[in-house]
C-alpha cells in the first residue's frame, strides 16, 4: 500500500510541475509568442549537436532568423521542461531524452 501511495504523490508532484510551466508559457506568450515551427527548430538543434557555448554560438547556428526575445524565450520554456541545461558560464546542454516517437518524428523532420 505503501509503494501506490508514492506513486499518487509522485504524480501530483509531476502534474504541479507540469501545470506551473504551463501557467508560465501562457502567461510569458503575452509578450512573445514563438510558433512551434521556431520552438521545435531550437529544440532539434540542441538535441542534434547536444551542447552550445554559448547562447549567441546557439542563435547563430539557427537555419532562419528570429527576434532574440522570442529565442530566450523559448530557451527559458525548455529549461523548464528539464530539456536543456544553461550553465552559468552561458553553456547550453541537452539533458532531455526522447521519446521513441519524438526521435522517429526528429529524424524524419526536414529543415527550410
Amino acid at each position: 500500500m505503501r509503494a501506490k501511495t508514492l506513486d499518487i504523490s509522485q504524480s501530483n508532484q509531476n502534474k504541479s510541475e507540469t501545470k506551473a510551466i504551463m501557467d508560465y508559457i501562457l502567461k510569458s506568450t503575452k509578450k512573445f509568442n514563438p510558433t512551434l515551427r521556431s520552438l521545435t527548430m531550437v529544440e532539434k538543434l540542441i538535441y542534434v549537436n547536444k551542447e552550445f557555448d554559448s547562447k549567441s554560438h546557439l542563435y547563430k547556428k539557427l537555419p532562419t532568423g528570429m527576434q532574440y526575445p522570442s529565442f530566450n524565450f523559448i530557451l527559458k520554456v525548455l529549461e523548464k521542461q528539464n530539456k536543456i541545461m544553461i550553465d552559468k558560464d552561458g553553456s547550453i546542454f541537452w539533458t532531455g531524452s526522447a521519446s521513441p516517437k519524438l526521435q522517429q518524428i526528429l529524424d524524419k523532420s526536414v529543415e527550410y
